[in-house]
């Protein structure tokens, strides 16, 4: 049972003065959350001898809950998948479900719709012939300098190619690669950048070093591409921050995620700090009585501003009821009044939309 669930777990029956028990209030709980839906490969390429499997990865946090799902082919008729947990850590897991396309299966766009926990999401991706594709990869992906010091620049760099001849692999110019970026202890992956590929196929980024975890660079090939060659993602690598004061971190969920212009949405959470006891394991442990403030970006451009603040309590908990004006993104964010002790974060961003 990870710590979230510890601290969930508080359903408690009091003695009254007289001694009869005295039902306490149900602790609002946090949703669950589905944080990405991933598809490998996309496309999909068919036609061969063999049938092609393709990967659906689901990543959720809050509470633990099975992830179910359907594939949904061009003509409307539904597949299921069967999920399995793959991977679990303090904030998050990770589900994965295969399914195998044969060379006769219909291609076009499809759709793979999960839901864990009342929650729904879905993703769209291509099945197409895979006559005339070029297998791609992203050759040298490094980072540099490693380790770095928060708040300096981080340089990321490799090569797109594809194959050219039967052992020949050329550079792809031109071409958009996606910088994804993962902090330890999570499982979720989210882009950070974008780059567009030069004369050779070699890309350099440089971002914002914020904090440790793992980087890949990812080409998603586009339809319209004239050079039709797969899709392609490195491996990760890590990049190690060194900066001042405890790592903190905060899980969040908002809910209703639509509804009606001017609702009431129910924000809930919890900040931590990460802890590192003397030869031990280090750990996650409830934040108290700290500030955390809940921003609004009605148009998801950045334009955001704060709508309301909560004092974390005793377990680190907070919960905001604030009106939904329109659709828009949601964050809540920790702003340290002491750097040199805990280092300020950022929740995940909710979109609510408004109707």
């Amino acid at each position: 049972m990870t710590i979230i669930h510890h601290l969930l777990a508080r359903l408690l029956r009091r003695p009254g003065r007289d001694g009869a028990p005295v039902e306490t209030e149900p602790v609002e709980t946090e949703p669950v959350e589905i944080e990405s839906v991933e598809v490998d490969p996309d496309p999909v390429p068919i036609g061969g001898e063999d049938q092609v499997v393709a990967s659906f990865e689901v990543v959720t946090s809050g509470p633990s809950a099975e992830v179910k799902g359907d594939l949904v082919a061009p003509d409307g008729s539904h597949t299921g998948l069967r999920f399995e947990r793959e991977e679990r850590t303090t904030f998050e897991e990770r589900w994965r479900a295969g399914h195998a396309f044969g060379r006769d299966a219909a291609t076009g766009t499809w759709r793979v719709v999960v839901g864990a926990g009342g929650v729904t999401e879905e993703r769209e991706f291509e099945v197409q012939a895979g006559e005339g594709l070029r297998p791609s990869r992203i050759d040298g992906f490094e980072l540099s300098p490693d380790p770095v010091d928060e708040g300096d620049r981080l340089t990321l760099s490799g090569r797109l190619e594809t194959v050219t001849g039967k052992d020949d692999w050329g550079g792809l110019p031109g071409r958009t690669v996606a910088l994804l970026f993962r902090p330890d202890d999570m499982l979720a992956r989210r882009e950070v950048a974008r780059v567009v590929t030069g004369r050779s196929g070699r890309f350099d980024a440089t971002v914002t070093a914020t904090e440790s975890g793992f980087w890949s660079a990812e080409f998603r090939r586009a339809a319209e591409d004239r050079v039709r060659s797969t899709a392609a993602r490195s491996a990760e690598v890590h990049s190690a921050v060194n900066a001042a004061g405890a790592q903190t971190r905060i899980t969040y969920s908002a809910s209703p995620k639509s509804g009606r212009r001017n609702r009431k949405a129910t924000h809930i959470g919890t900040l931590f700090v990460r802890v590192q006891p003397a030869g031990q394991p280090a750990r996650w442990d409830p934040l108290p009585q700290q500030r955390v403030r809940l921003w609004f970006d009605p148009s998801g451009s950045g334009a955001d501003a704060v709508q309301g603040s909560a004092t974390t309590g005793s377990d680190g908990r907070f919960t905001l009821r604030k009106k939904v004006p329109s659709t828009g993104d949601w964050q809540v964010r920790f702003e340290s009044q002491a750097p040199s002790q805990r280092r300020s974060c950022k929740s995940p961003v909710r979109r609510l939309t408004a109707t």
